[in-house]
């Protein structure tokens, strides 16, 4: 077992290999098939998905490509990962309507011991009632709908039901609250569900209010913290059109230092409580036409 924590480059390496496995033909290929027909044992294989090989072979990671049938614009993006260093940090921006990879691997988050997120506009996908996933997705042009919102509602099961889950901390702007996206009904029942959520004892939602002395920003991001055998923590911040997922020593104490601050700007979980309540009040009149 290696020493330190692999990169998310590493550990995306090791779950695309084992997507790519397991859809294979109509019921997908076994570690042990796969490992026999690549030449090298299962054992490797499972070290390989797993992200504890540090040095992996070129050859054996090609074997692999051919027998899965990946196609060559992923195979280069997995020899990308292969060379790069085992426990290498830095940034990695991609650009893809899947750019949060991490979010489409649910153990990933399940296996996160905290997870802080920072959100200007939007409510986290972990915090969306279904009636807020819906408006979401069909103003944003988003075809097939309901599978997304089902995609959604499992992730959230798997992450925030589980039984040891993640410590979640939320914070949101304000603007957040007030951002109906022209359906007040459906806002009245989303601040309903923050109000539901804020009760469980491993979610704590804080709002940055409109006064608070803290610097305008322009983007929102995602922190995520590991035990240290599993990965390395990093930082999601995501976009209209990709991500950017960073764990960079440097980069994650700037990020941590501005967490503090953020949070120390941030209403306390009772006047949070409070604040969301007088919206929904609004909101539920303006629902009303009063």
């Amino acid at each position: 077992m290696p020493a330190g924590p692999p990169s998310h480059r590493r550990v995306r390496l090791g779950l695309a290999l084992r997507d790519a496995r397991n859809a294979v033909g109509p019921r997908g290929m076994s570690q042990v098939d796969a490992a026999e027909q690549a030449g090298m044992s299962q054992p490797k294989l499972a070290k390989l998905e797993n992200a504890h090989i540090v040095r992996i072979k070129m050859d054996d990671l090609n074997r692999l490509i051919a027998l899965y049938g990946i196609d060559d614009a992923q195979a280069e993006e997995l020899r990308r990962f292969a060379r790069s260093p085992y426990s290498e940090s830095g940034t990695f921006v991609e650009t893809s309507p899947n750019a949060a990879w991490w979010q489409k691997h649910e153990e990933v988050e399940r296996d996160a011991r905290v997870i802080n997120a920072v959100h200007l506009q939007a409510h986290d996908g972990l915090l969306q009632s279904e009636e807020y996933m819906r408006r979401q997705f069909e103003l944003g042009g988003a075809v097939s709908v309901e599978p997304k919102i089902r995609t959604r509602l499992a992730r959230q099961r798997a992450i925030l039901m589980q039984d040891s889950p993640p410590d979640c901390t939320f914070i949101l702007d304000q603007a957040c609250l007030h951002t109906d996206m022209g359906d007040p009904i459906m806002m009245a029942a989303q601040l309903r569900h923050l109000l539901a959520l804020s009760d469980l004892p491993h979610i704590t939602i804080l709002v940055k209010p409109f006064g608070a002395a803290f610097p305008a920003a322009t983007y929102g991001w995602t922190f995520l913290k590991f035990d240290s055998v599993l990965m390395r923590d990093f930082v999601s911040v995501q976009y209209e059109v990709g991500a950017a997922t960073i764990d960079d020593d440097e980069a994650l104490r700037l990020f941590q230092t501005r967490w503090e601050q953020i949070r120390g700007a941030a209403l306390s979980e009772v006047d949070t409580r409070k604040l969301i309540r007088r919206v929904l009040t609004d909101t539920v009149k303006k629902a009303k036409g009063l």
